[in-house]
């Protein structure tokens, strides 16, 4: 029976790990300059695209306020977007299988989030880029 308790604790101990070692902490999505002279239409049709090009849905489209979801097999991810005249703004709201979780002030999450709004903001930057070059021929 001792050798069971041990063998259960060490199986338990180990699946603890392999969880740690997926979660990072949820790093804030840093604000999104809009060039100058880029109109608030162009802006959401930037973010738009981005968040169509990189699979997520569109569950709240208003003007300066997107909510946005990404499905990929079982897991989940939603954020909110903010944008006005000077910046677009990318908020994590809330998760499904993706180990989020609060502890003493700190956020954590499983690491391919992080990179999922990596390339998310390089998208929406490199289309507000590619609009401002055109209106600037």
């Amino acid at each position: 029976m001792d050798r069971l308790l041990k063998r259960t604790v060490l199986v338990f101990l180990a699946a603890l790990a392999l969880v740690a070692c997926t979660s990072v902490p949820l790093k804030p999505a840093a604000p999104i300059t809009i060039p100058v002279g880029v109109s608030q239409a162009q802006v959401k049709t930037s973010i738009v695209n981005a968040l169509e090009g990189r699979g997520w849905t569109l569950d709240n489209l208003a003007d300066g306020d997107i909510l946005s979801t990404l499905h990929l097999r079982e897991h989940t991810a939603t954020i909110h977007i903010t944008y006005d005249a000077a910046a677009v703004h990318l908020t994590y709201v809330r998760s499904t299988n993706l180990n989020y979780r609060e502890s003493g002030g700190r956020r954590n999450i499983h690491r391919n989030y992080n990179g999922w709004i990596d390339y998310l903001e390089q998208d929406i930057r490199r289309n507000l880029q590619n609009t401002h070059a055109l209106e600037n021929q």
